[in-house]
């Protein structure tokens, strides 16, 4: 007795340090002894992710905040990745890196961070609605350990999506709010996608996808209760005032230039549906080689169909049947190929769901409609078996794929040519291969001229000109959007870009004189990160007007 009354007084302290250790010792395998288990191939997301931080790091180091171009790709030629991955969420392992912390140091200390984030997130999201404790902290823990999570930190090292995951369940309690609870908390959805658009360019099409579905499980309603649209049209507008400044420099970008990313996509949605056999199979496995639910959540899945009868709970039940059928349509039963035209091929595999379906029959899991798990030992012991499932996936990745398992200074080893697979942010006629045997240095592609002087400092380039005569350039920077030789002296053309060898910039002189390229912010890219914060701003003023008169 004295005990549980011990726990109970500290039970937030003795929350903060179990989800320190579980954010630790769940991803054990990429932080105690000096290896990591990276899947270290060129087309692998991780090297792309730990470059955009190496990218960051170099430009903050130069006294750029705000970086367009990623200089640390490519040597020097620069790859404009943060026009489409945002870096906000960056910053914080960026800052480690400042601090000293080697690349593999600081990205293990931000994925840990990222695992506490995603505890406390979860917990307090799930507490929100449900006001109970135990349940709250099974759902955290069962959500944070679910195997689709963990599959995307240790096999694909995809930040993006692990930071979609983090932010997920605040998007999943602002659709509950809108649709199901208290509408005037249509914040937590504006904040939530906010979050999200920031981090993974593709998520915010796999949630639209989710509420879609929602809104017609609850058509019903909203006939009945219209001003929940209005709700949901008000998450939107905020969502989209705070976002301006990604949306709309992409836009731009997009505009301007022509990419791999529209022109030659590395596959169409209907090429990697699930089989249904593998997806029991590997989730029957727990293996976190390839994507999979894993045991517990397809246990999840298999049971749903026989219980929701009994499940009264209108939120819960709906949230279980969407998770049945986004589970379908990860799958090649899925008419996928009639998709292939419209924006959804975007999202590229159609298992990407699993986002989705691991937090939504988590929810259904720790809720536990039918008081499956009332018993406090119950769920202690649930916890304790995804815990330990996870710790047993981990370890036969290490034992079956022994070479991915390196030490720390292979990972520090940075690839700058880690671009991924689809080289998607290329101009479409750009090669990889070809900018990889491409000099870094000015090239005189016709007429004459005489160069001398090149140097380069991040995005700056210079090199002087004499006797030049019709020259033709091509400078070693590929031409996005943005880069002006504006700064030049002497007579020097307008920089253009040269479709033909790999969007390179190119400037035509005469003469003698000084090429000064650099990139410059854009109008758009300006006024729409000053609106974003505006809007921010008015947002904390209102919030905070808001808790003043409720008080």
């Amino acid at each position: 007795m004295m005990m549980k009354k011990w726990m109970f007084q500290h039970r937030f302290s003795l929350t903060v340090v179990l989800f320190i250790f579980v954010s630790v010792f769940s991803i054990y395998l990429t932080s105690l002894n000096g290896h990591i288990w990276s899947f270290l191939g060129m087309n692998n997301d991780g090297r792309f992710h730990v470059m955009r931080i190496e990218g960051l790091y170099e430009a903050l180091k130069h006294g750029q905040y705000f970086p367009i171009v990623n200089i640390s790709f490519l040597g020097g030629f620069g790859y404009i990745s943060n026009i489409f991955y945002s870096n906000l969420w960056l910053y914080p392992v960026a800052c480690m890196r400042l601090l000293g912390l080697t690349s593999v140091q600081a990205f293990v200390l931000f994925y840990i961070l990222l695992n506490f984030c995603t505890l406390s997130l979860s917990f307090w999201a799930f507490h929100h609605v449900s006001h109970q404790y135990d349940k709250s902290l099974v759902f955290s823990l069962m959500y944070t350990l679910s195997i689709y999570r963990i599959f995307d930190m240790v096999r694909r090292f995809d930040v993006g999506e692990v930071l979609t995951l983090t932010f997920l369940p605040v998007v999943i309690l602002g659709v509950y709010e809108i649709f199901y609870g208290d509408r005037r908390q249509w914040l937590y959805l504006a904040l939530g996608m906010t979050a999200v658009i920031y981090a993974h360019a593709l998520s915010p099409i796999l949630i639209a996808v989710f509420i879609l579905l929602v809104i017609i499980f609850r058509l019903k309603v909203l006939l009945a209760e219209p001003k929940r649209w209005l709700a949901l049209f008000y998450a939107g507008i905020v969502a989209l005032m705070l976002t301006l400044a990604y949306f709309l420099p992409m836009a731009e970008q997009l505009h301007h230039t022509q990419f791999k990313l529209t022109y030659s996509p590395l596959i169409d949605v209907s090429q990697s549906g699930m089989k249904l056999g593998d997806l029991i199979h590997w989730s029957l496995m727990d293996d976190l080689y390839i994507q999979n639910i894993g045991l517990i959540l397809l246990l999840v899945a298999i049971t749903i169909p026989f219980i929701i009868k009994f499940v009264k709970n209108p939120a819960l039940r709906d949230f279980a049947l969407i998770g049945e059928i986004l589970l379908f349509l990860s799958t090649k039963w899925f008419p996928w190929q009639y998709f292939v035209h419209t924006p959804l091929n975007m999202i590229q595999f159609p298992w990407r769901f699993y986002m989705l379906v691991s937090i939504l029959f988590t929810i259904f899991l720790a809720s536990d409609p039918l008081r499956w798990f009332s018993q406090g030992w119950k769920k202690v012991l649930l916890v304790v078996v995804s815990l330990s499932l996870v710790i047993g996936a981990e370890q036969v990745l290490i034992v079956e794929h022994p070479d991915e398992y390196r030490t720390y200074s292979a990972f520090n080893d940075l690839d700058i040519y880690s671009i991924g697979g689809g080289e998607e942010y290329l101009p479409k006629d750009a090669s990889l291969d070809g900018l990889i045997s491409t000099p870094h240095e000015p090239q005189l592609k016709a007429g004459q001229a005489i160069i001398s002087d090149f140097s380069q400092q991040d995005s700056k380039l210079s090199f002087k000109f004499q006797n030049a005569n019709k020259a033709r350039i091509d400078v070693p920077i590929i031409s996005y959007y943005g880069y002006s030789a504006k700064a030049s002296t002497g007579k020097v053309s307008k920089l253009t870009m040269d479709q033909a060898n790999n969007g390179l910039g190119q400037v035509i002189v005469n003469g003698a004189g000084t090429v000064r390229i650099n990139y410059y912010r854009t109008v758009i890219q300006k006024d729409s990160q000053i609106v974003s914060m505006i809007s921010f701003i008015i947002l904390m003023i209102g919030i905070a007007f808001q808790k003043k008169n409720a008080k």
